[in-house]
């Protein structure tokens, strides 16, 4: 079940800050990650990747891959997470279509949707069915160049348009993770309000 808090790593930290920035959240509860870093070359990222996967493990949290499908099976990672273009590419269609009964039975993908209503409606499956699909900006983010929605009549309707999980992302932080909860979402993608200051950011969700 996709729900809680899901935490994505902020672009260009340095691989010892990012071990033990992840590794206090993982401390803390956390069970879902997702490796982003369009900063780097695919090499680097395999590194970074494998090292944080390890460290997933050790607290028997998931770790999704962002971009590469071909290193979330490289590494055997517990899934990956895509936006349109991504899963268009060449590559990672072939991927897809040649692994598909391998991740549909055992990988947890993910496909960001921005606000685009006929994409939650009908995603495309022809090589894989979606674990869940994630939807925003939610409000300005430094991370997303997608235009928050204001509307929160919007946001809540968007939940009627599928059966699938639905992911909350973009600019949600505690200030404002009510105003999501409160329009019907369970599961919340933070990064830097997770990343800025782990030490003490999850006692504070919890209080909410």
């Amino acid at each position: 079940m996709i729900q809680g808090l899901y935490a994505i790593t902020p672009t260009c930290l340095k691989e010892n800050d990012l071990l033990l920035k992840t590794e206090v959240l993982l401390k803390r509860g956390i069970k879902l990650i997702q490796y982003r870093d369009k900063s780097i070359d695919k090499k680097t990222f395999r590194e970074k990747a494998n090292a944080l996967l390890k460290l997933a493990k050790k607290y028997e949290a998931k770790l999704l891959i962002n971009d590469y499908v071909e290193i979330c099976l490289e590494i055997s990672a517990d899934g990956f997470h895509l936006g349109l273009e991504d899963y268009s590419s060449e590559e990672n269609l072939e991927l897809l279509k040649k692994n598909k009964d391998f991740i549909t039975n055992n990988l947890i993908s993910g496909l960001s949707c921005k606000w685009n209503k006929e994409l939650v409606v009908n995603p495309p499956e022809n090589e894989i069915r979606w674990t869940y699909l994630a939807v925003g900006s939610f409000y300005p983010s430094n991370s997303k160049s997608t235009i928050s929605e204001r509307n929160e009549n919007v946001k809540r309707e968007f939940l009627s348009y599928t059966d699938k999980p639905l992911v909350a992302i973009g600019g949600i932080n505690k200030k404002n993770i009510k105003e999501v909860k409160n329009c019907g979402y369970s599961c919340f993608a933070l990064s830097e309000a997770l990343y800025k200051n782990p030490e003490h950011v999850l006692d504070e969700y919890k209080k909410l």
